[in-house]
């Protein structure tokens, strides 16, 4: 199960009409009240009594979005802006750009950094494809094998798969792992131990729906 939602601010704050979102989805979805939720140390939320649900938000100047899945997710949502030169130096690869504009891969980087619960200092050390329509994520082996190390950001091609998207006038993103590559991978106890061991394990992504609902 995948479900992403986006609205309209309507004069709202960001983070509050993210969970309003957030929380009109987990009622239709599951029924009764949203869990109390938790964060990793690096700030991914999260459900402690619900640890087959995941969820993640991101809100921009006008709309907000939200993901709601039975593997972990990660979205980003961005107005339209132009991304410094030195931005685009700092977190875009020449060959990337080739394919991507600057803030499609803002989008998808900070998206998979939701989905693994990293940090934006991530950024840089990620790295996007897109083969025959798929779009996956990697580390940079340029800098890996420049005595860069990566203990964070588990090689994953195969394992996760992200989506492009417009909606309401912004560019957004999602990153997912597959529902069996997260199921397979529980047993590794803590939710952190668990994603690390999820992305350890070969298996092609859920497939991510056409476009987003907006409601």
């Amino acid at each position: 199960m995948l479900k992403i939602q986006c609205a309209p601010l309507d004069g709202r704050s960001g983070s509050p009409a993210a969970y309003a979102l957030l929380e009109g989805m987990y009622r239709a979805a599951y029924g009764g009240a949203v869990p109390e939720i938790k964060k990793t140390p690096n700030g991914k939320p999260f459900f402690p009594a619900r640890p087959g649900v995941h969820f993640s938000l991101s809100h921009a100047k006008t709309h907000v979005l939200c993901a709601l899945s039975d593997c972990p997710v990660g979205v980003d949502i961005e107005s339209p802006r132009v991304i410094s030169q030195r931005a685009v130096n700092f977190f875009c690869a020449p060959g990337e750009l080739a394919v991507f504009e600057p803030i499609d891969l803002w989008v998808l980087k900070e998206s998979y950094i939701k989905l693994i619960g990293g940090t934006l200092a991530m950024m840089r050390r990620l790295r996007f494809s897109c083969e025959s329509g798929r779009i996956t994520a990697c580390r940079d082996e340029y800098l890996i094998s420049n005595g860069e190390d990566f203990p964070n950001i588990p090689a994953i091609c195969g394992n996760s798969v992200s989506g492009l998207y417009n909606v309401g006038g912004c560019r957004a993103a999602v990153s997912v792992y597959s529902v069996r590559a997260w199921r397979d991978a529980v047993s590794a106890g803590s939710y952190e131990a668990t994603l690390a061991s999820a992305a350890s394990v070969e298996e092609s992504g859920p497939e991510l729906p056409c476009s987003i609902e907006l409601i």
